[in-house]
Order: C-alpha cells, then structure tokens, then sequence
C-alpha cells in the first residue's frame, strides 16, 4: 500500500513538474489534457490515502465494538462498513442520538454523509426484531431517532 502511494506521489511529482517546464511550450488541449492526468493522479492518491486510514481505524473499532456488543459477527460486519471518520462510540452516539440533537441539519456535507453511511451499517448489520416493513430504511434516514 505505501508503495503504491508513493509511486503514485512520484509519478504525480514527475507530471507535474514535467507540466511546469512545458506550459510555455504546449498548446492548450495539450495542457487541458495534462492537467486532467493530473487531477486524475491527485484523486487516487486521495481514494489510496483513505483506504489507508480506514483499514487502520478497523482494528480499534473492532476493539471498541467486542467490549460493548461481544458478538463477532456484527462486530465485523459493523467495522467494515462504517467511514473511516467514524468510530463505534461515535456510531453508538448517532443510533441513540435524534437527528435535532445531532444538529443533523447544520451539518456539512462530508459529515452528513458520514452519518447516513453509519446508520446504512447499523440497517446491513444489524438483526433488528422492530417491524421491517417497505421503506424500512427510508424511515431509518428519515428519522428523528431510531428507536
């Protein structure tokens, strides 16, 4: 994984400073084109970084998870699924928490996302006995608390 980082960074370097030398010299589809290879190289660098965090953050949350719940199989299932941004306290926090409380609505949209990414773990992971009837996980990202 850090290999690929950083020969991505390298290449991403190469082209860039390549890019500097020639903007004099190229036209302008030319430079369109580079700058689009470029955007391209930062976003996997982007994408590759996250990667990383998350896989990192999956042996704590784990953790987390084991001490409070104790079975394996949602423990699991709840980890992987989750963004890396959230851990499980905070998980638990926003599944007891209504969206008012939250300050659901203030939020930016990174963080919105986040929360509804973890509310669609809680919905994959979990064997919930309440009624599932249609538009069960409508009504859950709709809510103003799960329960």
């Amino acid at each position: 994984m850090k290999k690929m980082v950083l020969c991505l960074l390298l290449v991403s370097c190469l082209v860039w400073n390549g890019a500097a030398q020639a903007a004099d010299e190229m036209d302008p589809k030319k430079q369109a084109e580079l700058m689009e290879k470029i955007k391209k190289l930062e976003q996997q660098i982007t994408e590759l970084t996250a990667l990383k965090l998350k896989k990192q953050s999956i042996p704590a949350k784990r953790e987390q998870c084991m001490k409070v719940v104790g079975v394996e199989s949602y423990c699991t299932c709840v980890v992987e699924k989750l963004p890396a941004s959230v851990d499980y306290r905070q998980f638990v926090q926003v599944l007891l928490t209504p969206a008012k409380e939250l300050g659901y609505d203030a939020m930016s949209t990174e963080q919105k996302k986040d929360l509804d990414l973890a509310l669609v773990a809680w919905a994959k992971c979990v064997d919930y006995k309440g009624p599932k009837g249609a538009g069960f996980i409508d009504g859950i990202m709709n809510r103003d608390t799960l329960f």
